[in-house]
């Protein structure tokens, strides 16, 4: 019997979503099992709202806080050092857009712009990397050089903060990173004086 390419295609399918109920938890410690998504659903990803990129506006004079919460003035994503605020782009962790197709296009103005100014979703990133490289990707589409278990980590609070929802690829990529963290924490770059 041949198969065809569609028959194929269903069937490694099923075969991800066997190995995805498998790898769905994590031990902690002997005999406890952790789910990294517990809370947050799991479905596709649906825009039920056009999507505004001034829905979500914030200010440039978050940068200084950023800076702050990170420790210095890099990006964890290329453990870039910049000199200058003027050489980095602010960026959302969780993409805006990516937001917005998980939730947020049903959520009012009020808690779209406290999304988009929040801290736990803020860092920085050179140009290039926040516009072309990861733009309004979600993890199964990106993931960082540096910092993946931080990054991961960090989507997974801010789309429980916000009740945003991930699609299977997506949750599939972080439970694999997070199996495989150590730590959560950022680290941090040599360029940065300790």
């Amino acid at each position: 019997m041949r198969l065809t390419h569609s028959l194929l295609t269903h069937i490694v399918f099923l075969v991800f979503l066997l190995c995805f109920a498998g790898c769905w938890t994590r031990v902690t410690e002997p005999g406890v099992a952790r789910d990294y998504l517990e809370g947050i659903s799991i479905r596709p990803e649906d825009r039920c709202s056009p999507y505004f990129s001034e829905d979500y506006s914030y200010p440039q004079s978050v940068e200084p806080a950023i800076t702050e919460q990170q420790g210095g003035l890099f990006s964890p994503y290329s453990m870039q050092c910049f000199n200058s605020h003027r050489d980095v782009d602010i960026e959302h962790v969780v993409a805006r857009s990516e937001a917005h197709d998980s939730g947020m296009c049903a959520a009012p103005d009020s808690v779209r712009k406290a999304f988009a100014r929040d801290l736990i979703n803020l860092a920085h990133a050179a140009p290039i990397l926040n516009r072309l490289e990861k733009s309004q990707k979600d993890a199964a589409e990106w993931l960082p050089d540096y910092n993946r278990c931080w990054y991961a980590s960090q989507i997974i609070d801010v789309k429980r903060k916000y009740e945003l929802s991930v699609d299977i690829k997506e949750a599939f990529v972080l439970n694999w990173v997070l199996n495989g963290c150590i730590s959560t924490e950022m680290k941090i770059p040599d360029c940065v004086s300790q």
